[in-house]
């Protein structure tokens, strides 16, 4: 009896500690694909790096912050849509890098697209407080009533074009020429 309970005391520590090191072990594999330079291994994504690292976004401020690459580009509402859509995107980006021509891509095309890949609740996990109305974000807020009161049906992206990526349209024709602009 007394190595019955002794087993089964045992299954649970090894068990526990086998997932505590699965779950440390998931949660640094998102960590080290969150930010630019895993998203810059993908030599096609140079001008975006580029042109992040001059916004706001990429630590151009006062203070240094700098949101990561996920922050925007992946949806924040739940981990499993985050995860769900990080795979989706891991696996179609490098399947377009390894078998398509990414270099001949109208990115500037895709730019207008941006609502697809730019997610609302990134926006909001880190510009959230911009929904309570205080006297300090009064300006910020009376431009977003609309927005949360759902009286428009735009996404931030939409409003805010450029926001991420300063002068992207710059960095695209360095890297790519005028194949962007002649489309």
């Amino acid at each position: 009896m007394r190595k019955t309970k002794l087993f089964t005391i045992a299954i649970f520590i090894i068990g526990g500690i086998v997932g505590l090191v699965f779950a440390l072990g998931i949660a640094q594999f998102m960590y080290v694909t969150g930010d630019d330079k895993f998203c810059v291994a993908c030599h096609i994504m140079e001008p975006m790096r580029d042109a992040y690292k001059n916004d706001i976004h990429g630590g151009n401020n006062k203070v240094g912050f700098k949101a990561e690459c996920v922050s925007c580009h992946l949806p924040h509402d739940n981990i499993v849509k985050y995860t769900y859509q990080k795979a989706v995107n891991g696996v179609v980006e490098g399947a377009i890098m390894l078998f398509g021509h990414p270099e001949k891509f109208d990115w500037e095309a895709r730019r207008k697209e941006s609502k697809r890949y730019v997610y609302d609740s990134g926006c909001m996990h880190c510009h959230g407080d911009v929904k309570n109305v205080i006297a300090d974000n009064m300006k910020a807020f009376l431009a977003h009533r609309d927005y949360f009161a759902k009286n428009i049906d735009k996404t931030c992206v939409e409003c805010h074009e450029h926001v991420g990526h300063k002068n992207l349209g710059f960095h695209l024709r360095d890297k790519f020429g005028d194949l962007n602009t002649t489309k």
